[in-house]
C-alpha cells in the first residue's frame, strides 16, 4: 500500500509550498496553485531523480520599506494620468503632451521596481535540491548508525526508488559494492568493445550515462525535445544538438556503433 509523508523543510521561507513523498517514490507537491496537490516529474542528476525549486526568504523591513515606496510613487503618477485625461480646461494637444511625459515618468518608475525586486529577490533566494530516494530512505528507513549516510538501489536501477528497493549503506559498502554494478559492467565491456570512454565534460551539467539516455530516448520518438530539456534542466536546442550530434557527437549509442560498422 502507498503511504504518504511530509518532507520536512527545516528552513524559513515565504512561499505556499508543501512537499510529500510516497513509499513508492513518487512525490506530491502543494502550492496557492494546487492547494490540493499535484503529482510531478522530476528532472534527474546523473541519472537520479531530483525535485529542484527556489524558494525565498522574507524581505527585510528595509526593503519592504523601499519597495513600497516607489510602489506609492508609481501610484501617484496613475492618479495623475487619470486626472489629466478628465482634465477638460487644458487643450486636447496639452493633455497629450502632459499624458505622454507622466506615462514616461511612471513607466521609469516600473521599471526601477521590477530591478530593485529582482535585486531583492536574489539576496533572498534559497535554492533546494532534494535527491528521491535520500528523500525516501529519510522518511521510510531507519537508519543503522550515524556511519550510514549513503543510501542504494537494490537493483541498481537509479529511478526505481521504491523503499523496499532502497538501503542504507556506509560509504565503504557502496564503494565495495559499485564493482558489482551490473551496469557497471556492461558499460566496462562497451568501452573495451567500441572504445567509449565514460567521461564527464566537466562544463556540462549532462553525464555520459544522461546523453546515453537521451539518444535513446529520441531514436524510439516516444518524447519531445522539450520534456527532455525539462527532465535534465537544460534548453531544448542543447537537445537538439544532441540529437544532430553537434553535441556529445562522441557519445555513441549500441545501435549507433552497430550501423557505423556496418557501414
Amino acid at each position: 500500500m502507498e503511504k504518504w509523508k511530509t518532507y520536512p523543510l527545516e528552513f524559513e521561507f515565504e512561499e505556499d509550498y508543501k512537499i510529500e513523498i510516497s513509499n513508492y517514490g513518487r512525490v506530491r507537491t502543494y502550492n496557492v496553485l494546487q492547494p490540493d496537490g499535484a503529482i510531478i516529474n522530476c528532472s534527474r542528476e546523473q541519472g537520479y531523480p531530483i525535485l529542484k525549486k527556489t524558494f525565498h526568504k522574507k524581505r527585510t523591513k528595509s526593503e519592504a520599506q523601499k519597495l513600497e515606496k516607489i510602489d506609492n510613487e508609481i501610484l501617484i503618477y496613475q492618479e495623475k494620468i487619470k486626472e489629466t485625461k478628465k482634465n477638460l480646461e487644458i487643450s486636447l494637444q496639452e493633455r497629450k503632451i502632459l499624458l505622454v511625459d507622466l506615462r514616461k515618468e511612471r513607466d521609469l518608475l516600473v521599471k526601477k521596481r521590477k530591478n530593485l525586486n529582482h535585486k531583492i529577490n536574489k539576496k533572498r533566494a534559497i535554492y533546494f535540491s532534494l535527491l528521491i530516494h535520500k528523500a525516501v530512505a529519510e522518511l521510510f528507513l531507519q537508519k543503522p548508525s550515524p556511519e550510514h549516510q549513503l543510501v542504494i538501489h537494490k537493483d541498481y536501477k537509479k529511478d526505481n526508488n521504491m523503499a523496499n528497493n532502497l538501503e542504507w549503506a556506509t560509504k565503504k559498502q557502496t564503494y565495495e559494492r559499485y564493482a558489482h554494478n551490473p551496469y557497471y559492467k556492461v558499460k566496462k565491456f562497451e568501452d573495451s568493445l567500441y572504445g567509449i570512454k565514460t567521461v564527464r565534460v566537466k562544463t556540462s551539467k549532462l553525464s555520459v550515462n544522461d546523453v546515453l539516455y537521451i539518444k535513446n530516448k529520441l531514436s524510439k520518438g516516444d518524447t519531445t525535445l522539450k520534456k527532455l530539456a525539462e527532465q535534465f534542466g537544460v534548453s531544448d536546442m542543447q537537445i537538439h544538438r544532441i540529437k544532430t550530434g553537434e553535441n556529445w557527437g562522441h557519445v555513441k549509442t549500441i545501435s549507433e556503433l552497430k550501423s557505423e560498422k556496418k557501414a
